[in-house]
């Protein structure tokens, strides 16, 4: 099978370390992709820097210019290019780090079985790269005894969304089948936008096509903290993070992945977190009300917030 990297660029900050990881990969991807989205170009002229030159020796990357659109935007754009030219794609992140067994050990996953997409926990790490804590999967997973799991949609949404909790990571830490890459086109689950939770969003809408593969060891990091899009609370992109949660439950209760139960507790879960950290913010307002009544199962309140979730979306340019 061949593995091929997309890499949406706009912070060279961490470059040795991306570079680093993919060049001593004990099987390393055919094609690296990357899409410069960096304001005035700054990723291309650090990636064809003196300093860097020796990592790029035996890569074989192609670079081209992204669209300066908005980091999904680019997502997308890389996609595109990509046009169904490997089995499987990895879509890593430029501030996270991949550890040197992750394309051998994500291959031996895809070999194994018929799987949507592979995933491995990752390390959480603060800019510097020091590690600060693990992921944290259900009780059933950590005891399993088996290294590869094979987790079918009903687990997936039951541990995920049910719960509000995103266990499985982010695109840097997966692996996904070339099959399923049009999923990131449109993403939504029963007509229910998640666009805001793009990873778990798809990692769902995966499941439903073949199991993900769950590999039990720790295959990377992912970087917290600085300019990324976790560090800013009340930025559009970690509102929608947070608001996605309630658009999945809807989305899950209508594909029949999820009881009317488990959405009104994702709901009652949601309600709280957006009236403590957004009560005072004016676009979060409409959402502060119609919350709770999502939670107690209101007349009309399921209407109400598919319709302004889909102004925040337009407002925002998702």
């Amino acid at each position: 099978m061949n593995i091929v990297t997309l890499i949406p660029a706009y912070k060279p900050k961490y470059l040795v370390e991306l570079l680093s990881s993919l060049r001593y990969q004990t099987r390393p991807a055919q094609r690296i992709l990357i899409s410069d989205d960096s304001p005035n170009g700054e990723f291309r002229q650090a990636l064809y820097s003196e300093r860097i030159r020796p990592l790029l020796e035996g890569l074989p990357i192609d670079l081209v210019e992204g669209p300066r659109t908005g980091a999904y935007e680019n997502f997308k754009h890389l996609l595109r290019l990509w046009d169904g030219r490997s089995e499987l794609v990895h879509l890593m992140l430029d501030d996270d780090v991949v550890y040197p067994e992750f394309y051998e050990r994500h291959l031996v996953a895809h070999g194994s079985a018929s799987l949507s997409c592979s995933i491995s926990p990752r390390w959480v790490a603060n800019e510097e790269g020091i590690l600060l804590s693990g992921q944290s999967p259900p009780l059933a997973v950590v005891n399993a005894p088996n290294r590869i799991l094979s987790l079918d949609a009903d687990v997936v949404f039951m541990t995920t969304v049910a719960e509000c909790k995103n266990w499985f990571g982010e695109f840097s830490n997966t692996v996904m089948r070339g099959n399923t890459i049009e999923l990131l086109f449109k993403p939504e689950i029963g007509g229910v936008s998640y666009a805001g939770l793009w990873d778990l969003g798809y990692f769902l809408a995966a499941s439903m096509r073949a199991p993900i593969g769950y590999l039990q060891d720790h295959l990377g990091y992912f970087r917290t903290g600085g300019t990324g899009n976790s560090s800013n609370t009340y930025g559009p992109i970690m509102k929608a993070g947070i608001l996605a949660y309630a658009a999945l439950a809807m989305g899950g209760q209508r594909v029949g992945k999820l009881s009317p139960e488990q959405a009104l507790k994702c709901y009652g879960i949601i309600a709280p977190v957006i009236n403590q950290y957004y009560s005072g913010q004016e676009d979060m307002q409409v959402f502060c009300q119609i919350l709770p009544l999502l939670a107690s199962n209101a007349p009309g309140s399921e209407v109400a917030f598919l319709h302004a979730w889909t102004g925040f979306h337009q407002k925002n340019g998702f």
